[in-house]
């Protein structure tokens, strides 16, 4: 049943011997199709969801692959962009991935991070250490990493105004919402996302910092490394506390 339900529909199968990865999404595309079938249950809604996949363990490049999937409804409020998804990719054709849907916004694989803080180490280049992003993000979605509960829209009145280069940018696998039920209601459905960065500001050398950022949805295209944004920075504490001005951001280069 499940087999006829989807090569009706295009949707996605389950990979057979697939390797597990991690995957992030980046667009969700409603087909307007609903499915019934013992494996997804009643009306689950098909999407097509853009992901950045990465085989665990760092076997291989992050890459973007799409698939047409049915959700079951008990995940739908958790399927947004920078949410964070395992997968199964089969090994004989990278692009043939099936989402897991129970492992929805479950931690990738990285190694622990100190508690109280960003235990972030950066090279001479303002590069970060291997897996150090992945480490952070991971401490912050369990509790371990305390997050800067300041507003940024108060640093970006108060602030130093500059520049940064975005160096990684992972998402949190939270929104707005999850964060600051309270927030502006047009950023609660916004993705968080830890960004590490070279920043500079008027008269001081360039300098790496590492955040917890929003991202709002007309922006998620822009982000990747090498980007340059518009950023205010706490000077008391330049490594942790920069505020992105998305009205100004991305600027040419």
């Amino acid at each position: 049943m499940d087999f006829l339900v989807r090569k009706l529909t295009g949707t996605t199968g389950p990979v057979k011997n697939g390797v597990p990865g991690d995957a992030f999404i980046e667009s969700i595309t409603d087909t307007g199709t609903t499915i019934s079938s013992p494996s997804v249950g009643p009306d689950a809604p098909v999407y097509k969801l853009g992901l950045q996949v990465t085989p665990i363990g760092g076997a291989g490049a992050p890459y973007q692959a799409e698939v047409k999937s049915a959700i079951p409804r008990l995940y739908i409020p958790m399927v947004l962009p920078g949410a964070h998804i395992g997968v199964m990719i089969d090994p004989l054709n990278p692009m043939n991935v099936s989402p897991d849907f129970s492992r929805i916004n479950a931690a990738p694989v990285a190694a622990p991070v100190a508690p109280g803080g960003f235990a972030m180490d950066f090279d001479a280049s303002g590069q970060p250490a291997a897996g150090e992003v992945a480490s952070v993000a991971s401490g912050v979605r369990s509790g371990a990493v305390n997050t800067i509960k300041g507003s940024a829209d108060q640093l970006l009145a108060t602030g130093t105004h500059g520049t940064a280069v975005v160096t990684t940018a992972m998402p949190l696998g939270k929104t707005v919402r999850d964060i600051n039920p309270a927030a502006d209601p047009s950023r609660l459905n916004d993705p968080v996302w830890i960004f590490t960065v070279e920043a500079t500001v008027p008269g001081e050398a360039p300098f790496p910092a590492v955040f917890g950022h929003r991202v709002p949805l007309a922006k998620l295209a822009s982000v990747a490394p090498g980007v340059k944004l518009a950023v205010a920075v706490n000077m008391g504490n330049k490594n942790q506390e920069v505020a992105i001005d998305w009205d100004q951001s991305p600027l040419s280069a």
